[in-house]
């Protein structure tokens, strides 16, 4: 897996054991992740809706459209092997992008790192919510 930027726009380069290798805008993959959102983010719903969205991904820019190969992709924009960052709530999730190279590796961590957080945010919240439980409570007995 590598990243590059290409006219302002950020994408990843993997492998898809049906689509080949892919350029995915990352703005792709975070549609996908908000899209499982609501179903737990599930690997499979964001590798299909990522999948989903190259094979219908057409642009009116014939420039954009083109695929560069890895000689056009400029090496000062380049990113190879280096960490992909998931930021959520301010704290900073990293994936070493050199160690996998597939699609399919990408979205298990995306899903396993997404479901740990909203887990470990839940928890938070839920203890939050037993410690103030007592202080809003207003009990009224009338007989």
């Amino acid at each position: 897996m590598t990243t590059y930027t290409r006219n302002g726009k950020a994408y990843i380069v993997t492998t898809d054991w049906l689509l080949g290798e892919l350029h995915i805008p990352m703005n792709i993959i975070t549609d996908a992740v908000t899209h499982a959102a609501d179903n737990g983010f599930d690997a499979n719903q964001i590798e299909t809706h990522i999948r989903d969205s190259m094979t219908l991904f057409k642009s009116t820019d014939a420039e954009e459209t083109r695929v560069p190969s890895p000689e056009d992709i400029s090496s000062e924009n380049t990113e190879d092997g280096g960490p992909l960052e998931l930021v959520i709530n301010g704290e900073m999730y990293s994936f070493n992008i050199d160690q996998y190279g597939t699609l399919r590796d990408l979205v298990i961590w995306l899903s396993e790192t997404l479901n740990q957080v909203k887990e470990q945010i839940t928890k938070d919240y839920m203890a939050k919510l037993a410690a103030d439980l007592p202080k809003n409570i207003t009990l009224n007995i009338k007989m």
